[in-house]
């Protein structure tokens, strides 16, 4: 039987990280990364300049979102 999961969406954010529902926010899987990050940017109450930083990484389970990485 094949099913159809809604992938879960996993923030770091202000040092802190939380999963979330996409449908929290009002969106669907396929959503574009801007959107996504608008959406949370007016869920942390945070201008949408703060997330220009940020990555999106999408995942067959999951959609991540979290700070550019430096390495060395």
């Amino acid at each position: 039987m094949l099913t159809l999961e809604t992938p879960t969406l996993h923030v770091r954010f202000a040092g802190r990280s939380e999963e979330l529902e996409l449908a929290i926010l009002e969106l669907t899987p396929d959503v574009s990364d801007g959107e996504l990050l608008q959406a949370l940017a007016r869920r942390y109450g945070a201008p949408p300049a703060v997330l220009t930083e940020y990555v999106v990484v999408r995942e067959p389970q999951a959609i991540i979102v979290r700070p550019i990485a430096f390495y060395g």
